[in-house]
């Protein structure tokens, strides 16, 4: 199993200094939040907490965790690293336009050295799509044209689409990644699991294991199914299929036994404003790191041995 580190709501000032620790301490990569505003009042409950709020919303209405731009972050943070791999969880895709996302990841890709995941989801909060012009009905349709898009631009070719929702005239985009950028998919529904099926993996926070348990099974149902009937994205049927999921509680080692036996290939420490620190200095996490990465990276590897 892979053990990515959330730097979700972390100060940007200890960015760097937390992914260069980050790699040498043996995670897999690097994992952050992604919202263009907070806005000052919302309709929709946040699903993944019991109260329905998000985690901008401690009861302090005067504090907002930073949100870094994924991409940016991600070809920053790769000129301070050497192997670590950065990935959004999840970046909200179809509020923006598929095109600048296409150069956007490219760009991070071809600076990253193909560190860069691409983790997306049709997201939850209809005031940020309000706020940009995007539809927010059509989400998950326009989503599945973006990817389309994006990765015939990443191709380095002159491509042309003519969708539903998106066309695009003859046109070639450079620099592209050397490597195809992987692409996971956010979200339980049954349109988000077959969506992810058909792409390079999945990614689930929040569950606990009773109820994580048939979502992952019915995610490499689905996936089997892709592959059989040939509607895996170019490319991703001959990759390794990724299951990214996160406990509500992280898990003991026999915990991420039966992760592991269920097929959960991935998941990750959980961000420290979500442990109710919205503030603490570099060296608080890193000793919380170096003990994650002594109990729980190392561990995991001697009980597999």
């Amino acid at each position: 199993m892979k053990f990515w580190q959330s730097v979700h709501g972390v100060e940007p000032e200890q960015l760097i200094d937390l992914a260069k620790l980050a790699d040498a301490l043996g995670f897999e990569g690097i994992t952050c939040g992604d919202h263009l505003v907070k806005p000052a009042d919302y309709g929709k409950r946040y699903l993944y907490s019991e109260d329905g709020r998000p985690p901008w919303d401690p009861g302090d209405p005067a504090w907002t965790p930073p949100y870094a731009d994924p991409w940016i972050l991600g070809a920053v943070l790769a000129q301070a690293t050497t192997r670590l791999r950065f990935m959004p969880y999840v970046y909200v895709l179809p509020m923006r336009d598929p095109v600048m996302v296409a150069k956007q990841t490219a760009t991070a890709a071809f600076f990253s050295n193909d560190r860069i995941v691409m983790g997306v989801g049709s997201g939850w909060l209809e005031e940020e799509f309000e706020l940009v012009g995007a539809d927010w009905k059509t989400r998950g349709a326009r989503m599945d044209e973006m990817l389309e898009i994006i990765a015939l631009l990443h191709g380095g070719r002159d491509v042309e689409y003519q969708g539903r929702h998106y066309q695009l005239p003859p046109c070639r985009m450079r620099p592209v990644p050397r490597r195809r950028v992987p692409v996971l998919i956010g979200g339980h529904s049954d349109a988000a699991l077959r969506r992810a099926a058909r792409h390079d993996g999945w990614l689930g926070v929040d569950y606990a294991f009773d109820d994580l348990v048939p979502i992952v099974k019915k995610l490499l149902v689905f996936r089997r199914e892709a592959v059989s009937a040939g509607r895996c994205a170019p490319g991703a049927e001959s990759e390794p299929f990724e299951v990214f999921a996160v406990l509500k509680r992280f898990p003991d080692l026999d915990g991420l036994l039966r992760l592991a036996d269920l097929g959960v290939t991935m998941t990750q420490d959980y961000a420290w404003f979500y442990k109710g620190e919205h503030a603490s200095t570099f060296a608080h996490k890193g000793e919380t790191m170096k003990r994650f990465a002594e109990q729980t990276i190392e561990g995991f590897a001697r009980t597999m041995a």
